[in-house]
């Protein structure tokens, strides 16, 4: 998702990383720690999300060319050696979201494009899939009778195989109502409705920690407590950021990453980190960028990716922060082959998989996916 926001911000606390130096740093050369393994056959298509658990990785998104009207649904399964894309539930519609709570556990949230008449293709439904391990299927959620358009914008599993999921519908005035909805594991146990009331104006990410305490990231951030959702208090000099991804280390230790509108850089990536006490600055380097993921690697290092629209920054479009030599986050590695990138996890093995598009000729998102795993 690309949010915007507002002017740069002034005042900056490190917290567990050091400050970072605030001039751009000189395009990274190709890292060969990184290694290319984009599907084949993926033309018109692009990777918004990937997850991996109990040695299953699968990532979503999207796929469009002149069969799909406009775009279809796209969710590839690593075999190891290369994806698989097993069939789809829905013909036409995007994935935007995924949760991998074991290998026959797998969730992806997205919308599901339908006709009104002939040639409207504006009315879209929520679309939530489950993998049992050897199919996907649609799976209905108990919308109210009477909703207009549905739509999903996140799902987390959490440690019990409980499936979690957000969105919203129309109600018949058409104002948007946010919906949070919990079933089990395979969803036969039926759902119950949450409270949804982040106080956010969007959601873009959901992640369920133990007990139940949950946490949404959009434009803000906001903490479920099992009864009830609290905006949390962040940097007053990062008001009107917007968050699109989050990972949660410990309750003591959770990452919040995405931008602020800058009037010089246009979007300035954003790093907030709670501490088991207040969210505080973790700076970036001050130059164009936009971040969408945060995963840990197996030393524990943050690996942070996004997309650039500066070609002085980046001509090919991907955006990745590591620690530099002196613990700094700065942009140091640049995965070969990668355009913009919008999704990233951690395997058993530590290794870090991210996802996207791949670079074109002239630089950004070329119409093929792009994977890449940091070895």
């Amino acid at each position: 998702m690309r949010r915007l926001s507002l002017p740069r911000a002034t005042t900056a606390l490190a917290v567990g990383l050091a400050a970072v130096v605030a001039t751009a740093a000189s395009p990274a050369a190709a890292d060969t720690s990184w290694r290319d393994v984009s599907p084949a056959d993926s033309n018109g298509s692009v990777l918004y999300d990937v997850e991996t658990a109990g040695g299953a990785t699968w990532a979503v998104g999207l796929r469009s060319d002149a069969t799909t009207r406009p775009f279809a649904p796209v969710a590839m399964h690593w075999t190891g050696k290369g994806w698989q894309a097993p069939p789809q539930p829905a013909d036409h519609g995007r994935l935007d979201d995924l949760a991998v709570g074991a290998p026959d556990e797998v969730w992806a949230v997205g919308t599901r494009n339908e006709t009104v008449g002939d040639t409207d293709w504006d009315r879209g439904r929520a679309l939530l899939q489950h993998w049992n391990g050897t199919a996907w299927s649609e799976v209905a959620l108990p919308f109210p009778e009477g909703a207009g358009d549905t739509s999903l914008s996140a799902v987390d599993v959490d440690a019990a195989g409980s499936v979690w999921v957000y969105g919203g519908y129309a109600d018949p005035a058409g104002e948007y109502v946010p919906v949070m909805f919990r079933g089990d594991a395979d969803g036969g146990g039926g759902w119950t409705r949450l409270p949804a009331d982040t106080g956010l104006t969007w959601v873009a990410q959901l992640e369920v920690g133990p007990g139940g305490v949950a946490h949404a990231i959009g434009d803000g951030v906001s903490r479920f407590d099992g009864r009830s959702w609290t905006r949390q208090s962040l940097p007053p000099s990062l008001d009107g950021a917007m968050y699109d991804g989050i990972e949660m280390r410990a309750a003591n230790d959770i990452w919040a990453v995405g931008h602020i509108r800058d009037e010089k850089l246009w979007r300035r990536p954003v790093i907030v980190r709670y501490d088991g006490r207040a969210w505080r600055t973790v700076r970036t380097p001050a130059e164009t960028g936009q971040l969408f993921d945060i995963a840990f690697d197996g030393s524990g290092s943050p690996v942070v990716v996004g997309e650039t629209m500066d070609p002085a920054v980046n001509p090919a479009g991907n955006y990745v922060l590591t620690p530099g030599p002196r613990g700094f986050l700065t942009r140091t590695e640049e995965p070969p082959g990668a355009g913009y990138l919008y999704g990233a996890a951690t395997d058993e093995a530590g290794r870090v998989w991210t996802v996207g598009g791949t670079a074109g000729a002239e630089g950004g998102i070329s119409p093929s996916a792009y994977a890449g795993i940091r070895r």
